[in-house]
């Protein structure tokens, strides 16, 4: 017994080596990039040693097992039965039923578990993101910091000339622009004040012009005063908030179709040294001015990016989700790039064209060089950004639902097992029944009644552990109960 066990576990633990060996590496090749230590996923010595291990117990348990279960028996009845282990055949049957009825419970669950990954999928696909994803080409640049007034001035100019020379292009529609691109980059966040520049003492103001050209820097006293004031503007729960903080250009809203609601987009008014205007998200015109029109009023964000100009807002526009699908819209602030340029060291290009990206891309990399030899763009469509935020959720469905066909063809495989041996067990049996007038209907009838039976136990054992394990899906799952 243990020969024949030691034989078969080391040929099916070389089988599920090979498989292991071409099923880890498809399944890493497929899996999201950000996965913690991806790289080191592989099969080696290690996991050899383990499976060899794994195969000899699993040899030696079952082979004792199996002898001292034919062994137990009165020999004599045995040999009357005319087959080995006879006397404790019903046993066996029983403890074989059993595994494959487990069989059965463990591969509803994992069933359970990829329909509703699946569902979870479907939902995501369908939530509308506020934003257009359809012919929408992005180009990547890591641009030096700006942080001097000239440099600042700099930037603007080499990010108005881009777009100049982007629109020119055969078949673009609308060129815009972001540090944060939706759904690829992440945004960041903070404290945000509201204030009635009316409140403000000509001192404050005095103070806060000054800062914005870098003139307290030489004087400690004026810089500690001011930034006190801000320190209790922004400690005021009463008039703050929290909210995305994004740059962006009047095309990016025009590219990538997310509607304004009301007042205006930026345009050539709000330049450099006009006064900083402002677009605001939806749902933080609705949250903090309920009822009321957000267009005129003042805000003051400068922690995000050390200019303490006041914003005043100009447009509301439709809510985005910038952060993923599953997320809902977080409030934002959207700046412009031509008054906040020191903040576009990531910046994002977004170009809407009825052109194939094939012929666009190059096009585009030869106008980037022309500008600047030294920033090196990294292209994307916009349908590959979002099926790339939603690969961890696609490779989590095909991992779950790789485990439960895997596991249900082993639930098959032992109800076959479990069904052949109990048929061989019952020959003469079936033999005595059909001599005696039963037909082959009535005795095919008795044999699946055995395995439905078996099956069914299995599916409502299943069925029970279905709905006390999902419950640890729940933060996998998206606008569905796993009740």
């Amino acid at each position: 017994f243990l020969a024949e066990s030691l034989l078969l576990s080391s040929f099916g633990g070389l089988l599920g080596v090979l498989a292991a060996y071409f099923g880890v590496r498809a399944l890493v090749s497929f899996a999201p990039p950000d996965i913690p230590r991806l790289s080191d996923v592989s099969v080696n010595l290690p996991v050899l040693l383990f499976t060899a291990g794994l195969c000899a117990i699993v040899a030696i348990v079952l082979g004792v097992f199996i002898a001292v279960r034919a062994t137990a028996g009165d020999v004599r009845s045995s040999l009357v039965e005319g087959g080995r282990g006879q006397a404790s055949g019903l046993a066996s049957q029983r403890l074989g039923r059993t595994i494959v009825a487990l069989q059965f419970a463990v591969t509803l669950v994992l069933l359970v578990g990829a329909g509703l990954l699946g569902r979870s999928l479907l939902r995501v696909l369908s939530v509308d993101p506020g934003f257009r994803t359809e012919h929408i080409i992005t180009m990547d640049l890591a641009l030096p910091a700006a942080l001097q007034e000239d440099l600042k001035v700099q930037r603007a100019q080499f990010i108005d000339e881009l777009f100049t020379r982007l629109r020119r292009l055969p078949g673009i529609e609308d060129v815009g622009g972001t540090n944060t691109l939706p759904l690829k980059t992440g945004g960041t966040n903070g404290t945000y004040a509201v204030l009635n520049p009316q409140q403000l003492s000509p001192a404050t103001r005095a103070l806060m012009d000054r800062a914005a050209h870098g003139s307290l820097e030489k004087d400690p006293a004026l810089m500690k005063e001011l930034v006190g004031f801000l320190e209790r503007l922004l400690h005021d729960r009463e008039h703050t908030g929290d909210a995305d903080y994004v740059v962006a250009s009047e095309g990016y809203f025009r590219a990538l179709g997310i509607p304004l609601r009301r007042g205006r987009l930026f345009d050539e008014r709000d330049s450099f040294d006009a006064p900083h205007a402002a677009l605001v998200s939806e749902s933080l015109a609705r949250t903090q001015w309920p009822g009321q029109d957000a267009l005129g009023r003042t805000i003051e964000f400068g922690n995000m990016d050390g200019d303490i100009r006041l914003l005043t807002v100009v447009g509301v526009v439709g809510d985005v989700r910038e952060r993923s699908m599953e997320h809902p819209p977080r409030p934002t602030i959207y700046v412009n790039y031509r008054q906040r340029p020191q903040a576009t060291g990531r910046f994002s290009v977004v170009m809407r064209s009825s052109e194939d990206p094939g012929v666009i891309l190059p096009e585009a990399r030869k106008i980037v060089r022309a500008l600047d030899p030294t920033v090196p763009p990294s292209f994307d469509t916009f349908t590959q950004v979002v099926a790339a935020s939603l690969n961890t959720r696609r490779f989590t469905l095909v991992l779950v639902g790789l485990f439960g066909l895997a596991a249900l063809l082993l639930a098959v495989v032992g109800l076959y097992g479990v069904m052949a041996y109990l048929v061989e067990r019952r020959t003469r049996e079936i033999g005595v029944r059909m001599a005696l007038g039963a037909s082959a209907a009535s005795v095919l009838r008795l044999i699946l009644n055995r395995a439905m039976s078996t099956a069914l136990i299995g599916v409502t054992l299943g069925v029970a552990a279905s709905f006390l394990l999902t419950r640890t899906m729940r933060s996998l799952l998206f606008e569905i109960s796993a009740e």
